[in-house]
């Protein structure tokens, strides 16, 4: 079992968008947050052991809500997914978060 926290940045037709991205890993299984476009946007899915994941989830913007499936692969370090939705796909890539979570500054400690 393990918690992550990402800083990723999307890549839409108007531009790179900035974000974190929380995940929580039990027993293959995969949840998490996305925080992007200044709201939270839950998924899950599934992770294997090498880190290829497949998540599921809805990105809400100002204007519409958009499922995705997304594909791609989880490290310790970096994060890098294929979201596709019904009309558009878009591009995650992220970096472990240099700062901690409160609950991993209690494991920590």
């Amino acid at each position: 079992m393990w918690n992550r926290l990402y800083d990723i940045t999307m890549q839409t037709p108007i531009g790179a968008r900035y974000g974190t991205m929380s995940v929580m890993e039990n027993n293959g299984k995969i949840n998490g947050m996305l925080n992007i476009l200044k709201r939270e946007n839950s998924f899950h899915g599934r992770i294997r052991e090498n880190g290829d994941c497949r998540i599921t989830g809805a990105i809400r913007s100002l204007m519409r809500i958009i499922p995705y499936d997304a594909e791609g692969r989880m490290t310790e370090e970096i994060l890098i997914l294929t979201l596709t939705g019904e009309q558009e796909s878009f591009e995650i890539s992220g970096r472990r978060a240099e700062h901690l979570t409160e609950q991993e500054k209690r494991r920590e400690s």
